[in-house]
């Protein structure tokens, strides 16, 4: 189990990676995504950004789960799905070109098609909080004060942001000292999509029972700004038929 990180002064939550450590100080090689988590006496903060194309079309257009365990363990009770899955404008691309993925155009075939699902991802669910189960616009306060936001960086970074009050995990407004070092664990989930050329149907993140494959992460100083690519020697498309899980388990940072 990891340490905790105090967070001395409350993030904002913008989508921008400003407010983190640079590089993020956890990095999953196989999902391809950089992560971090910190927390205040009254909120769980919870960043991910990946610089790779074919992940960021797999989060925006199959959706993301992240989601909470807080017994420390890997059996999340706490949910919550951003983007939500969008099947507008399906990806034709990917259907049988894979020439198109090795060429110097795989970046302006994608930008757009990142920038649109990015501007539709206006929409969110929670499952599991305490005041807080249902679905929400990004754009409007929540019950429970749960704020999410994502965006494309400068840097063509996709970076996902949320706060979690603690009034919604543990039902107190601010934690006390018998909270420190508390076990607590978070999972990020990709969907993937159904591979053109099998049977078998994509993996589903509904209600995170499935059988998608655990990735386990937190290689240090692996992500951050430019990171997060793949070798140029590997099959552009395959990581777009993967599912993934990334699991970060740390105890709850506290100060008086």
């Amino acid at each position: 189990m990891l340490p905790g990180t105090w967070q001395a002064t409350p993030i904002v939550i913008d989508g921008d990676s400003k407010d983190w450590p640079s590089p993020y100080p956890n990095y999953d090689a196989a999902s391809l995504v950089a992560y971090a988590t910190s927390n205040d006496k009254y909120n769980l903060y919870i960043t991910m950004e990946t610089g790779d194309e074919l992940v960021q079309m797999k989060v925006l257009k199959r959706g993301m789960v992240v989601s909470i365990d807080t017994g420390g363990k890997k059996d999340p009770q706490l949910h919550i799905n951003y983007p939500l899955e969008n099947d507008n404008d399906p990806l034709e691309m990917m259907k049988d070109d894979k020439s198109a993925y090795k060429s110097k155009h795989i970046d302006h075939q994608l930008d757009g098609k990142i920038d649109k699902n990015l501007r539709e991802a206006t929409q969110f669910s929670t499952e599991g909080f305490i005041e807080c189960n249902g679905g929400y616009m990004i754009s409007q306060p929540t019950p429970c004060g749960i704020k999410i936001r994502a965006r494309i960086d400068e840097y063509k970074e996709l970076v996902w942001e949320a706060v979690i009050p603690f009034k919604a995990i543990y039902g107190v407004d601010t934690i006390s000292a018998q909270y420190a070092g508390k076990p607590i664990s978070v999972c990020f989930a990709v969907k993937a999509f159904k591979n053109p050329g099998s049977k078998q149907p994509a993996e589903n993140n509904s209600g995170m029972n499935n059988n998608m494959s655990a990735r386990g992460g937190g290689r240090g100083g692996g992500g951050g700004k430019g990171g997060g690519s793949r070798a140029p020697a590997e099959d552009p498309m395959q990581h777009l038929y993967e599912s993934t899980k990334t699991w970060k388990v740390f105890g709850i940072a506290y100060q008086p």
